[in-house]
C-alpha cells in the first residue's frame, strides 16, 4: 500500500491474515498474563506437559509470547508487524504457504532448542522472518532512527550488535538467523532442493487457510523498515 493507515482499525485489518493472527494472539496473551487471568507457566514450551498432559497449545503459545509490557515488548511487536507483514506480502497472498514457512521454522527452532532449553521461542521465529526478509531484499536502504542508513542485508547483524550492547544474549537472534538461512538457501538458492515440495503446504493446510488476493510485492518494504528502525531486547 501507499499511504499510512488512517486509524487503528484500518491498520489492523490491513495486516495480512497470518501476521494479523500472530499479532493478535501475542497481544492477547500479554494482556491475559498482565491481568492475572493466565500464567506464563502454562504457555512456555514444555515437552513433558505436551506429551504427558496433552497441553498441546504450548506448541503454539511458546511462539506467541513476548513477555511483559515494556520497551522490549513494544520494539519486538513493531518488528513483528513490519517484517512479518512485508514478508507475508512477498508470498503474494499465499497465506497457507507463509504459515507453512513459519511452521517449518518453528519445528527447526524447537529441535535446536532441545540443547538451549529456552522457554519461549517467539524471538527466534521473529528473527527468522527478519533474516528471510533481508535475503529477499538485500539492497533495500533503511534508516535507523533517522540517524544513519544501512543496507537491509546487514540489518540482522546490526541487531546482534545492539542486543549485545544492551547486555542481552544474541542466542535467540542467531538461532532465528540460522534457521532462516537454511530455509532460504534450500528453497531459493540450492538447485537440487529449490522449490521442493517440502516448502509448500500440505493440501489440508491449504484448505484450512484460505489465500488472500495480493498483488506482487517488491522491496517497497523499505518504507516499512524506515518506520520500524529500532532495537531488540
Amino acid at each position: 500500500g501507499g499511504g499510512r493507515a488512517s486509524g487503528p482499525g484500518e491498520f489492523y485489518w490491513g495486516l495480512p491474515k497470518i501476521t494479523r493472527a500472530w499479532f493478535t494472539i501475542t497481544i492477547a496473551l500479554t494482556i491475559l498474563c498482565a491481568v492475572g487471568m493466565v500464567s506464563p507457566n502454562t504457555l512456555y514450551l514444555d515437552w513433558g506437559s505436551i506429551l504427558r498432559r496433552f497441553q498441546v497449545w504450548r506448541a503454539m503459545t511458546a511462539f506467541c509470547f513476548l513477555g511483559k509490557f515494556g520497551w522490549p515488548f513494544v520494539v519486538n511487536l513493531i518488528f513483528m508487524v513490519q517484517y512479518s507483514k512485508t514478508l507475508e506480502k512477498d508470498f503474494q497472498g499465499r497465506a497457507s504457504e507463509f504459515l507453512w514457512m513459519l511452521i517449518l521454522g518453528a519445528i527447526a527452532i524447537s529441535v535446536i532448542n532441545l540443547h538451549f532449553d529456552m522457554p519461549f521461542l517467539t524471538i527466534p521465529l521473529l528473527f527468522m522472518t527478519i533474516w528471510v526478509w533481508s535475503r529477499k531484499h538485500p539492497n533495500a536502504q533503511m534508516s535507523v532512527f533517522g540517524l544513519f542508513n544501512i543496507m537491509s542485508a546487514y540489518f540482522p547483524w546490526f541487531l546482534i550488535v545492539v542486543t549485545m550492547l544492551m547486555g542481552g544474549s544474541p542466542v535467540g537472534n542467531l538461532i532465528g538467523y540460522f534457521v532462516g538461512h537454511i530455509y532460504y538457501f534450500f528453497k531459493e538458492n540450492y538447485p537440487p532442493t529449490r522449490d521442493h515440495a517440502i516448502f509448500f503446504p500440505p493440501a489440508m493446510l491449504q484448505k484450512l487457510v484460505e489465500d488472500e488476493g495480493f498483488g506482487a510485492q517488491t522491496a517497497a518494504a523499505g518504507g516499512a523498515v524506515r518506520a520500524g528502525g529500532g532495537v531488540p531486547p
